[in-house]
């Protein structure tokens, strides 16, 4: 199974609507995602299967990876991941 990373964006506010997916460059590594995201994990999730919240700080080191602006005072963003069969 292929593990697929995007970003999930959010209309702003708790009780936001669900917008879309934008892809992650297949460039990006998962030590490199671990390293920016291992501080808030209570079990190592080395793998980057868990879902997590972006704010400003971690927006600026994703968007190289990301082919469309983000803009954290429009809409909210999650780092999320799915398998894909590999067949």
């Amino acid at each position: 199974m292929k593990i697929i990373r995007s970003i999930e964006v959010w209309e702003k506010g708790m009780d936001g609507g669900f917008i879309g997916h934008l892809p992650l460059a297949e460039t990006i590594s998962v030590p490199f995602l671990f390293s920016l995201f291992q501080h808030e994990q209570d079990q190592p999730d080395e793998e980057m299967k868990l879902s997590y919240m972006l704010d400003e700080a971690l927006i600026a080191q994703l968007q190289p990876y990301v082919a469309e602006q983000m803009n954290l005072a429009l809409h909210d963003y999650i780092l999320t991941a799915h398998g894909q069969p590999d067949y």
